[in-house]
């Protein structure tokens, strides 16, 4: 038998690699797109300047990597976010890859860094967003857990070299909870694949219709939009397609599941789409809206702005910070103000084309102005004791 490649190579085998890079919930939505990029932009900076990599996967789910990329199995598998099984992961696979440094991408501390064995190991954390810490009617969290997270994010910006985050709004937040932290803002750029070219005949659904995309936890404020689309019901000819929380809509709020059954055919809700179906379902949409409370970056609305869809979206902070004057906005607690908004773009072509031209000017510059490579670069620099 031919020897291992080192992505082959057996857990308890192997010398100690530079950057051990968690990438267990690559298949995930949000996080899953941003372990995703980063892994890309990981190997090729990490490979011009002779470092070597790890990344920590369950066997069911790991990526494919080059062949010098090596693999941790998790142990246990399938160990969830928050979870006591989480932490022995981290401690078993800093154990067998005895890396320089960890890089977890999501803000839950590994306990194991305290550890005398492990103490060495510099360590890096993204945090994507301080929900977890928000009062319980934004973020649905008990007592116990924002608890917890509160001790996870303290623990974190005591211990971690740098912690990224994709928005200033997030890093404000971020300090205002625990000035300790060292924060680098690293936004995070639409996948070029948005970029392409796309046949918007390749959507499920036929014109005309309003688009929100995203899932339906209670600071994404799917609320507003349902009843702002039930106001303009009689005087548009649109459809409310709700994509990315599955092919059905399971909600702590009820009034969202009353709405939507009242709605009847005037809503959509398709379950998991192939990438081809999802990009060209947002193209053709006439609007995508995205009303949320609360979020850490939001990329939804410049994916619609590369696919040259209009977007509206809510004022807050974080939102505009991403949007920039590529959107309309609204006030996310006003469903009457969305409700002219809908009314508006759906009755005025000339408006929505300046709306959606607008948002493919913004997106262009933006990707222009964002360097994909610049955590990477980062980790690398201080493994190196060099500057970025």
């Amino acid at each position: 038998m031919s020897a291992p490649l080192p992505h082959e190579s057996p857990d308890d085998a192997g010398p100690p690699v530079d950057l051990l890079f968690d990438v267990r919930h690559i298949r995930q939505s949000g996080i899953g797109t941003y372990i995703r990029t980063q892994l890309r932009y990981l190997e090729q900076v990490m490979s011009e300047r002779g470092m070597t990599l790890a990344i920590l996967a369950d066997r069911d789910t790991a990526p494919a990597v080059s062949p010098t990329t090596r693999v941790i199995h998790s142990d246990p598998a399938g160990a969830r976010m928050y979870s006591a099984g989480e932490q022995r992961a981290w401690d078993h696979a800093l154990t067998v890859a005895r890396p320089r440094a960890l890089w977890v991408p999501h803000y839950p501390f590994p306990v194991a860094l305290l550890r005398r064995r492990h103490r060495g190991v510099q360590f890096f954390s993204t945090v994507h967003d301080t929900l977890h810490i928000e009062d319980e009617s934004l973020s649905n969290q008990g007592t116990a857990r924002r608890t917890y997270a509160r001790v996870m994010l303290r623990l974190t910006a005591k211990r971690a070299a740098t912690i990224f985050t994709p928005s200033e709004a997030t890093a404000r937040a971020l300090t205002d909870f625990t000035a300790s932290a060292n924060v680098s803002v690293t936004p995070i750029p639409v996948d070029d694949a948005w970029l392409a070219p796309v046949d918007p005949a390749l959507s499920p659904f036929a014109p005309r219709y309003f688009l929100y995309v995203g899932n339906i936890k209670r600071h994404k404020n799917l609320l507003v939009l349902l009843d702002a689309f039930t106001k303009v019901l009689d005087s548009v000819p649109h459809t409310l397609v709700i994509a990315g929380s599955g092919d059905t809509l399971r909600t702590l709020d009820e009034r969202v599941n009353q709405l939507v059954d009242e709605l009847g055919d005037r809503v959509e809700v398709p379950g998991r789409l192939p990438f081809d179906q999802l990009r060209a379902m947002v193209a053709r949409a006439d609007l995508l809206v995205m009303p949320s409370l609360y979020e850490g970056a939001g990329l939804p609305p410049v994916e619609a702005m590369a696919s040259h869809t209009a977007v509206l979206s809510s004022n807050i902070a974080v939102l505009q910070e991403t949007c920039g004057d590529g959107a309309d906005y609204f006030d996310p607690y006003d469903a009457g103000a969305l409700a002219e908004l809908l009314r508006k773009f759906s009755d005025d072509d000339s408006a929505r084309g300046e709306l959606r031209d607008r948002g493919w000017s913004h997106v262009t510059r933006r990707q222009a102005a964002i360097d994909p490579t610049k955590t990477a670069t980062a980790i690398c620099a201080a493994l190196d004791g060099t500057s970025p």
